[in-house]
């Protein structure tokens, strides 16, 4: 599946009441587990979610006093 040009997958687990989910962002994995697979989808896309803003506001740089005074930023 594809949520935010991210891929990840759905299985179930080895127990049919659990349901398994991956991802890979920039080489990072995040997985988890939901009871459903409605809820693995979710959680997976809220977890994908948070990594993308986590590495956006990295990558904000901050803005110096002196840039704000000279019009710069």
């Amino acid at each position: 599946m594809k949520y935010r040009d991210v891929e990840f997958t759905i299985g179930q687990g080895p127990r049919t009441a659990t349901w398994k989910w991956s991802a890979s962002l920039r080489g990072i994995e995040i997985r988890g587990q939901a009871a459903t697979k409605a809820e693995a989808v979710s959680e997976a896309e809220r977890s994908i979610d948070r990594a993308l803003v986590l590495n956006n506001l990295k990558l904000i740089k901050p803005v110096s006093d002196n840039q704000t005074l000279l019009g710069l930023a």
